[in-house]
C-alpha cells in the first residue's frame, strides 16, 4: 500500500508539470487578447469622437490639436500613432470638371506612424495649409477624386462626409505571440469613423 500511495503522488507531480505550461500558455494569450480588445476600443472611440469633432466647424487645425490631448494609452500621436482626417465632397457645381464626383475636399494628419488613408485619389491635389487644409480647385482639379469609395456610403450632391482614421501600435506584453489561440494578435490597430 505504501508504494502504491508514493507513486500515485509522482504521477500526480508528472501530470502537473505537463500541463502548467499549456495552462500559462493560455493564461497569457488570454491576457494578450484582452489588452489588444481594450487597445481597440479605446482607439474606436478616438476615432468616433475625432470625426463628431471636424463635422462640427471645427477646423482641421484645432481638430488635431484636441486630439492630441484626448490620446491616451495606446494612442500617442508623437511616438507610435498616427491621426489622419479626410473631408469628401460631392461636387455640385454643375460646369466644373469634378460635377457629381466625390472628391478629397480637406485632409490633415498628425502622428509619428508611418501610415496613410485608405482613400485614394487620382493623383496629388495641391492644398493649402492651416488652419483648414482645404484643396485649391476642387471643382476642377480631377487629381482629387477618389478612386476606392465605398459602395455603402452615398454622398448626396454637394454634400459632405467627414472621416477620422487612426492607426496606432499595440505593443505586446507577452512573448508568445502566434503561440496561443491559433493566431497572432495584431501589433498596428486600426480604426476609421464617418460622420
Amino acid at each position: 500500500m505504501k508504494t502504491s500511495l508514493s507513486s500515485s503522488r509522482g504521477q500526480s507531480l508528472i501530470e502537473f508539470t505537463m500541463f502548467l505550461p499549456l495552462a500559462l500558455v493560455m493564461g497569457l494569450g488570454m491576457i494578450e487578447l484582452s489588452y489588444a480588445l481594450l487597445d481597440q476600443h479605446v482607439v474606436s472611440k478616438l476615432t468616433r469622437e475625432g470625426a463628431n469633432l471636424i463635422s462640427r466647424n471645427a477646423t482641421l487645425e484645432d481638430a488635431g490639436v484636441v486630439m492630441r490631448t484626448m490620446g491616451t494609452r495606446p494612442v500617442n500621436f508623437d511616438d507610435g500613432s498616427t491621426l489622419i482626417f479626410s473631408v469628401l465632397r460631392k461636387v455640385a457645381t454643375t460646369d466644373a470638371d469634378n460635377y457629381d464626383k466625390v472628391i478629397l475636399y480637406q485632409r490633415h494628419s498628425i502622428g509619428s506612424l508611418d501610415a496613410n488613408s485608405v482613400f485614394t485619389t487620382e493623383g496629388t491635389g495641391e492644398f493649402a495649409g492651416a488652419p483648414d487644409y482645404q484643396a485649391l480647385d476642387s471643382d476642377n482639379d480631377t487629381r482629387l477624386q477618389i478612386t476606392n469609395l465605398p459602395a455603402s456610403l452615398d454622398v448626396g450632391l454637394g454634400g459632405m462626409v467627414f472621416v477620422t482614421e487612426i492607426y496606432t501600435t499595440h505593443r505586446l506584453i507577452t512573448p508568445f505571440n502566434g503561440v496561443f489561440l491559433g493566431g497572432n494578435v495584431p501589433t498596428t490597430l486600426y480604426s476609421i469613423a464617418y460622420f
